[in-house]
């Protein structure tokens, strides 16, 4: 009895050390001096990491970012589109309302009616003065989006087969981080589902000469320098995790990045050892989806050795939306990046 009482202490523990940690984040995002020091507005892509960490459920992310953006204001104006990629990404309607109530407001001049003339009356002709005319207070423009945000556009992109719209995102987020080898794979995978081979190739090389260790980029660079086709046909209809081909039906079918068609994306656990080694970073998972968007095979093929194990069992763990060539579900492969980050002690 007592050793249970104690076990239900831990884990209350946990869970608010948790919420700890995400209030942190939202509280240590960058002060702005404008005469004093002030909490800076928070961006898009600032709200966009926020419900992605895994910190806390989905619901204490909500909670705490909706008193933020009440708290501290936004440098955003909320869009349809804008609005729809905080839904996709699991923003709630009281997040969403939080938002749309802080967004700038356009401020409409007053329109003055005129008097009828009446008969003037003669005055005398008063020395004319010149008055000053009062300087606009300047709108300060909102902060340029960064890598993250561009990437997370991108993703949203692939999702509804939008893939002109994700070759330039992720060409902006190449812009930011030139050495990242995700974002040529990623514009890469684009390209091959456009059919612009070449494009691919090349892309795909670029990524290999920057992380010798991207397996999955090795893998498609090799299919396509050999000639062979990929499986999955190019997706026409804007559903979710879903390709129309109405010549044929295939077995299997290639998904690339799935991080976006994921119901359930289990978090993998910090192996301690790893922690003690100081071993961090990006961990890829090939995984193999069956018709109902279970894994049924996952294989870490690039990251630190220490904390592939790790990657593969959390990968294993996680639900997908099942993948569809039309009206029947097919079989589907792609992975899952993983990034493990050392937390300061």
């Amino acid at each position: 009895m007592k050793a249970m009482f104690h076990s239900k202490i831990k884990s209350t523990r946990s869970y608010l050390f948790s919420i700890f940690l995400l209030m942190s984040l939202l509280l240590s995002l960058p002060f702005v001096l404008r005469g004093q020091t002030q909490p800076a507005q928070l961006s898009l892509a600032d709200i966009l990491i926020g419900l992605r960490s895994k910190k806390a459920t989905l619901a204490d992310r909500n909670t705490l970012l909706t008193d933020a953006v009440k708290t501290r204001g936004i440098t955003f104006g909320l869009t349809p589109e804008i609005e729809k990629e905080l839904v996709n990404g699991g923003a709630g309607n009281q997040l969403v309302e939080a938002i749309r109530q802080k967004s700038p407001k356009t401020k409409v001049a007053p329109i003055i009616l005129s008097k009828p003339e009446s008969t003037p009356i003669p005055t005398p002709t008063p020395t004319p003065t010149l008055t000053p005319t009062a300087t606009p207070t300047p709108i300060p423009s909102p902060p340029e989006p960064d890598a993250a945000f561009y990437r997370v556009r991108a993703n949203s992109h692939i999702i509804k087969a939008e893939y002109e719209l994700a070759v330039a995102d992720y060409g902006k987020w190449i812009e930011l981080k030139p050495k990242d080898s995700m974002a040529y794979f990623n514009r890469g995978d684009s390209y091959e589902k456009m059919g612009n081979v070449q494009k691919a190739i090349d892309d795909y090389q670029k990524a290999v000469e920057l992380d010798a260790n991207n397996e999955s980029a090795k893998n498609n660079l090799q299919r396509l320098q050999a000639g062979q086709p990929k499986t999955s046909p190019k997706p026409q209809n804007k559903e979710a995790a879903s390709i129309s081909d109405s010549s044929a039906v295939p077995q299997t079918v290639e998904l690339g990045e799935l991080n976006g068609f994921a119901v359930n994306l289990v978090t993998p656990v910090y192996p301690e050892t790893a922690k003690k080694m100081n071993a961090q970073g990006k961990v890829t998972v090939q995984i193999t989806l069956d018709k109902e968007g279970n894994v049924v095979l996952s294989k870490a093929v690039s990251g630190h050795t220490l904390l592939r194990s790790s990657g593969e069992e959390a990968a294993r763990k996680s639900k997908f939306k099942p993948a569809r060539v039309g009206n029947q579900a097919v079989k589907a492969t792609g992975f899952i990046v993983y990034n493990f980050v050392r937390q300061a002690s």
